[in-house]
């Protein structure tokens, strides 16, 4: 599901609740938002918060459409960009968002034992770098232990290009870095289970696959029991969010309820 935000609309109204605007920030900044949406009738529920990608400069609505089947309340938090902003404040606005989830657990439903958090392309980067790097959280009482597990759909790995520019580390697009804005600096086997979906090499974004690929082998290596690595044939960047519904809803199947 792609489309401006001000065009939001859910896709089954039967099954959901009116959704929610909701400001997470301390002003007023349409930047600072969240849209909830929650089944009707449900509560403890499973909650998936998903970033939107844009490269940190832009980007509509962006979420899979596999979380609206009924069964997840589903959080989708805008944040501030570039260049109206520089980094990191698009990891503190992603951390704060998560933490708003959590300070209203009670209020609107969710389980915070079954949390996950993705997104999409810069998203699904902001995702992994909020939850691993432990000094975006800290300051909630949160850490990558608070999550039931992490969707990621064809994220930078290394530090995000865009990240580079705002801190004046620009080593041009393709040539990785690794510090601590690298989700590849906060490897751990103790990590929440993790889905990681690309294109193929070749048609997602320049070595985009292979960085996710490598990203899952290490952690395989480490001896991390659940991580899930996809490259989707014939995908380039943004067919691969269109496909990977599938894919999405098996890992969280899998996570909520393992084989015995």
């Amino acid at each position: 599901m792609k489309c401006p935000w001000d065009k939001f609309a859910l896709p089954d109204t039967e099954l959901f609740e009116p959704f929610q605007i909701i400001n997470y920030g301390k002003e007023n900044d349409p930047f600072q938002t969240l849209y909830l949406t929650l089944p009707k009738g449900k509560k403890n529920l499973p909650l998936v918060i998903f970033f939107h990608g844009g490269g940190m400069t832009g980007g509509g609505r962006e979420c899979p459409d596999a979380l609206f089947s009924g069964e997840y309340a589903v959080v989708e938090p805008r944040y501030r960009i570039s260049p109206a902003v520089t980094a990191p404040a698009h990891m503190e606005d992603a951390a704060a968002a998560i933490a708003w989830c959590f300070e209203h657990a009670q209020e609107y439903g969710f389980d915070t034992s079954r949390v996950f958090v993705g997104g999409m392309s810069a998203g699904a980067y902001l995702a992994a770098i909020t939850v691993m790097n432990p000094a975006f959280l800290a300051p909630y009482n949160l850490s990558y232990k608070s999550f039931a597990g992490l969707v990621l759909i064809s994220g930078q790995m290394t530090t995000h290009f865009r990240v580079k520019a705002d801190l004046g580390k620009n080593n041009g697009p393709y040539n990785p870095l690794v510090d601590e804005y690298a989700p590849f600096s906060f490897l751990s086997v103790d990590l929440p289970p993790i889905l990681l979906v690309t294109g193929e090499p070749g048609l997602d974004m320049p070595a985009r696959p292979e960085e996710n690929a490598f990203f899952a082998a290490s952690l395989k290596a480490m001896g991390h029991p659940f991580v899930r690595c996809f490259s989707l044939q014939g995908h380039g960047h943004v067919p691969a969010f269109y496909s990977c519904n599938h894919l999405v809803t098996l890992f969280l199947n899998d996570v909520l309820n393992p084989q015995k």
